[in-house]
Parts: C-alpha cells; sequence; structure tokens
C-alpha cells in the first residue's frame, strides 16, 4: 500500500492549524508553570516560577485550581506544539521526496520495450483499474417495464440516489461496478448496488443505497442482507459501506463525497 501525496498534505494542514490554535491560546496562558507531586495518595498542584528560585514552587490551594488548570493546559498545549512541529518537519520532507515519485513510479518511466521485458513490483494504477473493470460478470439486469433511469455517463441504474452515486464516482474517477454479484455463505448472490475500488489501496468496498428503510418488508430484507455481509467478513466501516435515504433526510451529493474522502483515496 503506497501513501498518498493528498492525505499527507491533508495531515500537514491540519497540523498547521493546530499549532496556529495552540499559539493563539497560549498568549492568553498565565506566566509560570505547574509541578504536580503525590503526598498521601493525593495530588498536590505547585505554581513554580518562571525565573523563581523556588524551583519547588508554592502549593496551590483548592480555592485556586482554576490557576492549576490553565497552567496544566499551558504545558499540555506546549508539548502538542512540539509534538506537532516535529511531525510537520517529517511530513514535508516526505511529502516533498513523493512528489519526486515513488519506487512503484519506475515502471511507467521506462520505455515500452522494456516494459514488455519487466515484471513490475506492482502494477500501474492505469493497468490494475483496466484489468479490474473488464472481469466479467452479470449483473441483476432489468425487466420489461422497468423505469429507464440513466446517469450522465449512460449507466443504467434504478433510483435517483444511484444516479446521485453514479455521477459522483464518475466526478472523482472512482472505479466502480453496478450490481456486480458477491456470494455470501448462509444467503446466496447479493448484488451491492456498487463495488468499488480504492485504487491506492488495491481494496474492494461494497455499497448498499437503502431508500425505503421506512417500510417494513425492505428493511427486513435489507437487514438479513447486512447480517450476511457480516457473517461473511464483509464490515460496515471495513470494506462495507451503507448509506440511506428518507424523504426527511435525503441522500445527497455531499454524502457520496465523504464516502469517497473516507474511504476511496
Amino acid at each position: 500500500m503506497r501513501l498518498s501525496v493528498k492525505n499527507m498534505k491533508s495531515r500537514a494542514k491540519a497540523l498547521e492549524d493546530l499549532i496556529k490554535t495552540k499559539n493563539t491560546r497560549l498568549r492568553d496562558a498565565p506566566e509560570g508553570r505547574i509541578r504536580i507531586s503525590s503526598f498521601h495518595g493525593k495530588v498536590r498542584p505547585y505554581y513554580v516560577e518562571e525565573d523563581g528560585n523556588n524551583t519547588q514552587g508554592r502549593y496551590i490551594p483548592l480555592k485556586d485550581r482554576a490557576l492549576a488548570a490553565a497552567l496544566a493546559q499551558k504545558d499540555y498545549d506546549e508539548r502538542i506544539i512540539r509534538a506537532a512541529e516535529n511531525e510537520l518537519k517529517t511530513l514535508n520532507i516526505l511529502i516533498k521526496k513523493y512528489e519526486k515519485g515513488t519506487c512503484e513510479d519506475v515502471y511507467g518511466k521506462l520505455s515500452l520495450q522494456r516494459q514488455q521485458l519487466i515484471t513490475p513490483v506492482m502494477e500501474p494504477d492505469d493497468e490494475f483499474v483496466k484489468k479490474w473493470l473488464s472481469e466479467p460478470y452479470v449483473g441483476l439486469g432489468f425487466e420489461e417495464g422497468d423505469p429507464e433511469v440513466y446517469s450522465e455517463g449512460g449507466l443504467r441504474v434504478r433510483s435517483k440516489n444511484e444516479i446521485i452515486a453514479a455521477d459522483i464516482y464518475d466526478k472523482y474517477c472512482i472505479p466502480y461496478k453496478y450490481e456486480c454479484p458477491i456470494y455470501l455463505k448462509g444467503y446466496g448472490t447479493a448484488y451491492p448496488d456498487f463495488t468499488l475500488l480504492n485504487v491506492r489501496q488495491r481494496k474492494v468496498y461494497y455499497q448498499e443505497i437503502m431508500g425505503k428503510m421506512t417500510e417494513a418488508d425492505y428493511a427486513d430484507t435489507n437487514i438479513s442482507k447486512i447480517h450476511a455481509y457480516e457473517r461473511n467478513g464483509i464490515i460496515q466501516g471495513r470494506n462495507l459501506i451503507l448509506s440511506f435515504d428518507t424523504k426527511a433526510h435525503p441522500l445527497l451529493p455531499r454524502d457520496i463525497e465523504t464516502v469517497i474522502k473516507n474511504f476511496l483515496l
């Protein structure tokens, strides 16, 4: 599995924001520091002046525990800043190196003639995706008289929710298969709405979009399917994605974008 430059940059931005927030907070922190000791099993906080000669400090009584909390928070924030700055420094070095390419990229830089003579350490993404998408399968299909509903990419689907999902996946270039069968022991063949590929991780996810969960029969059928997924090692949050839609809480494009952000990039 390869690291993602995008994810590293996202982490770096989060660290930068954290450092900025903590530094702003420290401007209002009290002078001095806190020393914690234990006496007969009881925690005793002491206030130590920044440049004072008394390194043991003076005891902070119960009525001044707000000062103890502020000093403890100050110490914690300073530790967080140091750790975040160290991590950020490492990340920035990694980002620069990864942007120059990884060992997997070497194959793609070779001539076609050389590539034909070599077995690469990892198949290039485009070749891997091409083979994955070209694997033949027979979906559920449609009955005569079924409504003809299509995504912008021309995929025939069954509902507006599946149009939303297919269009967003196409927009973000997420490889997927529609109603690709999977055999579940103890259940039979299931046809997940979308079988999705995280290209970077080379990992497959199964997504079910459930839009009639307020209907008892529909809910019972799909809960039975979810249990079958779980018994076959396909677990929500690990490799199963469940999306829901009701009149009060419709499925929105941003919901599919959240799926992409958390599972597929």
